[in-house]
């Protein structure tokens, strides 16, 4: 087994995991029915970290290089901060419908709001400034409807429980 591979050689460390370490081949291929896709790939993006820190570059760029993309996009964190529809599970809103002029009990009606952070100068900025729009938008519903009016739905954004809502709200 060679153990002063480069870690810069993604390629070759790879190629080497899979058809010397495991060597295991059924009709399609190469199955890594030995050591395991999982583990394979786990070994993988330990070698891709390593070979961007030996490069002196971040894991974006590296992976950029690798897969032979010359033009960089910093890569931008989505937010899934509000949670309605199916996302919601069984929470029902009560809401003004201009529509009916009445209040109605339904899901809201939309799937998700998302919200992504594009002028960040880093990908770490990125997170902060999705992180702290998320928890000020739960400060400033928790102060409007009370703490009861806060739930998390199946994607991890605010799901809002409202008991009652005032006609000559605006929301």
């Amino acid at each position: 087994m060679d153990t002063g591979m480069d870690p810069r050689q993604q390629s070759k460390i790879d190629k080497f995991m899979i058809e010397e370490l495991d060597g295991s081949k059924n009709e399609w291929g190469w199955s890594k029915s030995k050591l395991g896709a999982n583990a394979i790939l786990g070994v993988s993006l330990a070698v891709a970290r390593a070979g961007a820190a030996a490069s002196h570059i971040p894991l974006y760029e590296h992976i950029a290089n690798l897969a032979g993309n010359k033009s960089l996009v910093l890569p931008v964190p989505a937010f899934n901060v509000i949670n309605g529809g199916s996302h919601a599970g069984n929470c029902k809103y009560y809401y003004y419908s201009k529509k009916t002029n009445k209040i109605d009990k339904k899901a809201l009606p939309m799937q998700e709001f998302m919200i992504l952070p594009t002028g960040a100068k880093s990908f770490r900025e990125a997170m902060k400034i999705g992180s702290e729009v998320y928890h000020h938008l739960k400060a400033v519903i928790k102060k409007r409807y009370g703490i009861d009016a806060i739930n998390v739905g199946d994607e991890g954004g605010i799901t809002i429980a409202l008991e009652k809502i005032k006609k000559t709200e605006k929301t």
